[in-house]
């Protein structure tokens, strides 16, 4: 693995031990169309599994030094100063650099998993979903599908995120989008199962792999969800 590719399942971990922690509800009426949050498509997370809430902003800024340093993941490399310093300040505020870091990838196995779990219980369910658009397949303004996505600039500037924060939609006679990453809420029936869609980009395409599809009936613009009333 790539240096660069250890900082971005670094930062994908850690990204993703501070957004996911809610339990998906399944339980609704049958025919009932259920509201999703990106919380349910993955496992709940146990946010206490974070090693980095153990620590300080000192000591935090410490163990980002290392882990993006030069010289993390290679025994045989010197360390440079910041690097040094940074173990220093650890183990003089009482941290073990060693066992902290194993805690740190022990963290990145697990989120890599976790990336990749799906939740069965949502397959065949009728669900309505608010995201960004990433358009796949379209001519001009009509898209007839694309890739949902929880965040502006996922999968162009950012690293993609895990699949099962990615949902592929089609629409049968699609939808006019006049920007990327329009905000939508997207209305259809959803199904488990990895997959990988090519994505163009302007430097190239790009395969990238999703955990959920959706046949949507309806895509409309993205609105806050009414309060009901007297809460």
């Amino acid at each position: 693995m790539t240096v660069l590719a250890k900082l971005e399942t670094f930062e994908r971990a850690i990204l993703l031990a501070v957004a996911i922690g809610l339990n998906p509800a399944f339980a609704q009426e049958a025919g009932a169309v259920e509201t999703l949050k990106w919380e349910d498509l993955a496992p709940p997370w146990d946010e206490s599994q974070n090693p980095l809430n153990q620590l300080n902003s000192d000591q935090t800024d410490d163990v980002y030094t290392i882990v993006w340093g030069p010289s993390y993941g290679d025994p045989k490399a010197r360390l440079n100063a910041d690097e040094q310093k940074a173990y220093a300040h650890l183990k003089a505020s009482g941290i073990d650099p060693a066992a902290f870091l194993a805690k740190i990838e022990a963290l990145r196995d697990q989120t890599e998993i976790n990336n990749k779990t799906l939740m069965p219980g949502l397959d065949g369910r009728d669900v309505k979903l608010p995201g960004y658009v990433l358009p796949l397949d379209f001519d001009g303004t009509l898209v007839k599908s694309f890739l949902l996505v929880p965040y502006v600039g996922a999968c162009i500037h950012v690293p993609p995120p895990p699949p099962n924060q990615i949902v592929f939609v089609r629409l049968k006679h699609g939808f006019k989008s006049a920007e990327l990453f329009a905000p939508v809420w997207v209305t259809g029936r959803i199904s488990t199962g990895m997959n990988k869609a090519s994505l163009t980009l302007i430097d190239g395409s790009n395969d990238v792999d999703f955990g959920y599809s959706l046949q949507a009936t309806r895509v409309e613009p993205y609105e806050e969800p009414a309060e009901p009333y007297g809460q």
